[in-house]
């Protein structure tokens, strides 16, 4: 979402930065959502032994993962504003390039 807000519909890089994050929300709220029905009437307890779930939603893991997540977000806002856009856009380049590479298995 990021590179289409700052290509083709011209924001500012932080401003799709923080628009993209905004509108994940929103996307993260509908995949619990799907998690915790689809997964209501499934065994998945004999499956996965990590503590007690809610469908197919963990509760301890979201947890930990707020945990870390929250404050992480903190210093990547903080980092962002300190770079120059430019640079920040050619950050943000690699990291999709190499994310990329990673999920086809090259890295």
């Amino acid at each position: 979402m990021v590179p289409v807000m700052a290509v083709i519909l011209r924001f500012g890089m932080r401003r799709a930065v923080g628009t993209s994050t905004a509108v994940m929300i929103f996307t993260s709220a509908g995949g619990l959502i799907g998690y915790i029905v689809n997964g209501l009437h499934t065994n998945v307890f004999g499956q996965y032994p990590v503590g007690y779930m809610i469908g197919y939603f963990n509760p301890d893991s979201w947890l930990a993962l707020a945990a870390t997540s929250v404050p992480m977000a903190q210093v990547g806002v903080k980092v962002a504003h300190i770079l120059h856009p430019k640079k920040l856009k050619y950050i943000f380049a690699a990291v999709m390039v190499y994310m990329a590479l990673k999920m086809i298995g090259v890295c």
